[in-house]
C-alpha cells in the first residue's frame, strides 16, 4: 500500500518541494534562535545539512526579528503541549467526572505534576518535518516528574508524527544514527517501511499524505496492525489526544483542512480531543499582500489564505468542523499579554532591535489557534 503520492527527487518534478523547503528554514531559525539561549533545543543541530553547516554564517543564523518570533511562536506551542501532558491525576479524575478542566491563566506556565496522570495522552503532529518537541517534552517531563524513568514516559505518552515520506526518511536515518536522539525514544525503537518510519512505545514517524486522510491514512492510524513488529493501533481513539498542525493547513486546500479537522474531531470525541494550529493569516492588508508576492516567487502558494483571513474566521474553521470551543491569538498579542514580562525582558537583552514596530507588524500575521472537541475540557493559552 502506497502512504504518498509518488514523485522523482528532482524539484521540478515533485509538487511538493517547495512547501517541503520551509521545513529546513523553520529549522535554522529554531537553531539560530537555540543557538543564542532564546531556546533551549539541543536537537537541532542533528538535522542542520552538512552544506548548511558548512556555509556558516547567514547559512545558520537569522536577525533579531526572527529569533524573537521564533521565540515567541515556540513558547506558546510548548506552553499548550505542556498544559496537555503535564495534566495531573487530580485532572483526570475531575475530566472523567466530567468536572473542571485544566486551570490556565495569564502567561503562567503548566503546574508541575506530582506524578503523572492515570491516562495516557497522545499526539498527533501532522506535516511535522525535522521538529524536535518530542525530545523536548520528554525532557522536560523528566524532569519535572521526580524519580520518573523512561519506562514510565512510554507509559504516558504516545507521539506520533507523519509527513511527506522524502522527509520521513531523512529524519529516521538521522534519529536512527544519533545516540542522544535514540536515547529519548528507547529500546523500543525499530526501523519500519524500508528505512522511511520508525516505530517505539512513545514515539513513531510515519510518512503519509494529508489528502488521503479518509481513505488510506486515517484507518491506517487506527489500524491493528500497522507494522508487523507492532499488534496495537497508532493511535487509541479512547485517549486524550492533541492534534499539532504548525504551518501545515494554510498550504493544503480548504476542503483538504475540513477533512482534517471533521475526521479529528469524529475520531476522538470519545477520548477528548483538542487541536494547537499556528499558521500565517491577514493577508488582505498591505503587509500580507507582500508577503504573498514574496511566497510566491518561491512557488510557495497559500489555498487556505482567502478562507482564514481574520482570527475570527480561524476560530470558525474549528468550530464548523466539530470543535465545540476554539480561540485564536495573533503571536503579537502573545508576546505582549501571555509570555512573561521576565521571559519577555531576557530575550530582549539577547540582541540590539530597533525595528520594534515591524517586529509587531510581522507579528501581527501570524496567529495560533487551538480548539477543543468537547468544549472547555482541553487545553487553552
Amino acid at each position: 500500500m502506497h502512504w504518498t503520492r509518488s514523485h522523482t527527487s528532482s524539484d521540478s518534478t515533485n509538487p511538493n518541494a517547495p512547501v517541503q523547503s520551509t521545513d529546513l528554514d523553520a529549522l535554522i531559525s529554531r537553531h539560530s534562535a537555540s543557538s543564542l539561549t532564546y531556546l533551549d533545543d539541543p536537537y537541532t543541530t542533528h538535522f542542520i545539512p552538512s552544506s548548511v553547516r558548512r556555509a556558516g554564517g547567514s547559512a545558520v543564523s537569522r536577525p533579531a526579528l526572527i529569533n524573537l518570533g521564533t521565540h515567541a511562536r515556540t513558547w506558546a506551542v510548548d506552553q499548550v503541549v505542556q498544559g496537555f501532558l503535564w495534566e495531573t491525576e487530580e485532572e483526570d479524575d475531575a475530566s472523567a467526572r466530567g468536572g473542571e478542566g485544566r486551570e490556565s491563566g495569564g502567561g503562567d506556565p503548566p503546574r508541575r505534576p506530582r506524578r503523572p496522570g492515570r491516562r495516557r495522552r497522545q499526539v498527533l503532529s501532522i506535516g511535522a518535518g525535522t521538529d524536535t518537541r518530542y525530545w523536548r517534552m520528554r525532557d522536560k517531563w523528566m524532569q519535572a516528574v521526580e524519580g520518573s524513568t523512561q519506562q514510565e514516559w512510554e507509559h504516558h505518552v504516545s507521539w506520533v508524527e507523519v509527513d511527506f515520506e522524502e522527509t520521513t526518511g531523512a529524519k529516521a536515518r538521522i534519529v536512527a544514527t544519533k545516540p542522544s536522539l535514540k536515547v529519548g525514544i528507547g529500546e523500543s525503537l525499530k526501523i519500519e517501511r524500508g528505512g522511511h518510519a520508525l516505530s517505539s512505545k512513545s514515539y513513531t514517524l510515519i510518512p503519509g499524505d494529508l489528502r488521503d486522510l479518509s481513505t488510506t491514512l486515517g484507518p491506517y492510524l487506527l489500524s491493528s496492525n500497522p507494522f508487523p513488529s507492532r499488534s496495537e493501533p497508532l493511535l487509541d481513539p479512547t485517549l486524550p489526544t492533541l492534534l499539532l498542525a504548525e504551518c501545515v493547513l494554510v498550504y493544503v486546500p480548504p476542503e483538504t483542512t475540513r477533512e482534517i479537522l471533521t475526521w479529528f474531531s469524529k475520531t476522538f470525541k470519545g477520548g477528548g480531543g483538542s487541536m494547537i494550529g499556528y499558521d500565517p493569516f491577514n493577508f488582505e492588508d498591505a503587509f500580507g499582500k507582500v508577503m504573498v508576492r514574496n511566497l510566491a516567487t518561491r512557488y510557495l502558494f497559500l489555498p487556505a489564505a482567502s478562507s482564514t483571513p481574520t482570527l475570527e474566521s480561524l476560530n470558525a474553521r474549528l468550530k464548523e468542523n466539530g470543535f465545540a470551543q476554539a480561540e485564536s491569538r495573533t503571536i503579537e498579542q502573545i508576546r505582549q499579554g501571555v509570555i512573561p514580562l521576565e521571559e519577555i525582558q531576557r530575550v530582549n537583552r539577547l540582541e540590539q532591535i530597533d525595528e520594534v514596530e515591524e517586529l509587531n507588524l510581522v507579528l501581527a500575521h501570524y496567529a495560533i489557534t487551538i480548539g477543543n472537541v468537547n468544549g472547555d475540557e482541553g487545553v487553552g493559552f
